[in-house]
């Protein structure tokens, strides 16, 4: 069996992009995603080890400490910010710029197992920035064979799309972040090969991990083609879903989401992904009452079967089940779907790409404006950032859309 986990990053913000990240398995049909932590209880945990403290606490986007003593001579502060498988790919030669003066070091244990995948929020580290993620997220990139030297090859490796790809690289190219940041490449592939090895044992392949960038200026042009946020994220997770499900082998697939904000029914978002031509509208509300096969006794059906089975819709978990890209798909939508596996290290993907993208992109404006303070792109931060660049902005030339998302 097939497991595709996603979440997002950044769905908040106003400033920087929206990461969406899925991570593609390959487990034993046997084992349920909810045995997974068990299952692997001695390689992956889905909290630190005793005397290996939690590097961070839940809901944290501040901007690391380090990046204020890198752009500004004052104490650090934080910002007043609102609170809310696959080989074949390229390697790019390195154009990183290091953002900070920690020392490589280790962040596991003594044989470096078992390594932490948890919810991106109650990992991430403000004061550390994206280092606190970087171990585990480039650990499992060299176990799917996605080895990363610098920003251009990490992107290179995830990048879903071109698109994706180029928006990242579009500009700012000298203040690219440095990758690795603390962790040490070689201590990376022994532990990935040590990890893989155990993985293998127990029947499970990490085949891959993909993300969409959607930076300003295609988030935008997208909420213009969607209407809203919500439905934005939505499609674009499964179109990413659906373009993974491609390039698999065949079997049958559970794709497990995090529910996206308070929404419940999927059903014509489903429709409209995988089978467009059932579709009545281009972006159906999910609210609409769910169509149901009809059938008399002894007769055919009065109507043609759904496309999509409703296995049930609730506040928990919505369940559906597709027959899709010649092969059998289950969609499952968990209220904190992050306390699965599979969901958790597509979180901690997203969060890690996000940070070091505004790490770039507080780099990028700091050197133009000395002294502005960094910014994690929350609203009402970001209002005050956007205010203190604008003389900057308007002497390059550079349009809100590139810089500003709509919603």
């Amino acid at each position: 069996m097939y497991c595709i986990g996603t979440d997002e990053a950044g769905y908040g913000p106003r400033l920087g992009p929206l990461v969406i990240s899925a991570a593609v398995w390959q487990l034993p049909d046997t084992l349920l995603l909810e045995q997974m932590y068990q299952r692997l209880s001695h390689l992956i945990q889905p909290r630190p080890s005793r005397g290996r403290p939690c590097p961070g606490s839940k809901g944290s986007d501040a901007v690391p400490q380090a990046m204020h003593s890198a752009t500004s001579d004052r104490s650090p502060q934080k910002p007043a910010e609102d609170q809310q498988a696959q080989d074949g790919f390229c390697s790019v030669r390195s154009g990183s710029l290091s953002v900070r003066s920690a020392t490589p070091s280790r962040s596991w244990s003594k044989d470096g197992l078992p390594l932490v995948v948890a919810d991106s929020k109650l990992l991430y580290d403000r004061q550390k920035g994206p280092a606190s993620l970087e171990p585990t997220v480039l650990t499992l990139l060299a176990v799917a064979g996605q080895q990363v030297h610098d920003w251009t090859s990490l992107l290179c490796q995830v990048a879903f799309d071109p698109a994706s790809h180029e928006s990242a690289l579009a500009w700012y190219p000298q203040h690219w972040p440095r990758v690795p940041q603390i962790s040490l490449p070689e201590e990376i592939l022994g532990l990935a090969e040590r990890l893989q090895a155990a993985l293998a044992e127990e029947g499970i392949r990490v085949l891959g991990l993909r993300s969409l960038l959607l930076f300003p200026e295609r988030f935008n042009q997208l909420l213009s083609h969607y209407g809203n946020k919500a439905t934005l994220l939505s499609c674009q997770t499964l179109q990413l879903v659906k373009g993974l499900l491609a390039q698999l082998p065949p079997g049958p697939v559970q794709v497990v989401c995090d529910k996206h904000g308070g929404r419940d029914q999927y059903e014509n978002l489903l429709i409209q992904a995988f089978f467009p031509s059932e579709s009545a509208h281009p972006w159906p509300s999910t609210r609409r009452r769910a169509n149901r096969t009809k059938t008399r006794p002894g007769g055919p059906s009065l109507f043609q079967v759904h496309p999509v089975q409703i296995v049930r819709q609730s506040r928990q978990e919505s369940i559906y089940h597709i027959r899709a890209e010649h092969r059998e798909i289950t969609f499952r939508f968990i209220c904190r779907g992050e306390a699965l596996l599979p969901v958790a290290l597509a979180s901690m993907l997203s969060k890690y790409l996000r940070e070091l993208a505004m790490e770039a992109w507080n780099r990028f404006w700091v050197a133009l404006a000395p002294g502005i303070r960094p910014t994690a792109g929350y609203p009402q931060d970001a209002r005050r950032f956007r205010s203190q660049i604008a003389a900057q902005q308007a002497k390059l030339g550079i349009p809100d859309s590139a810089i500003w998302r709509n919603r």
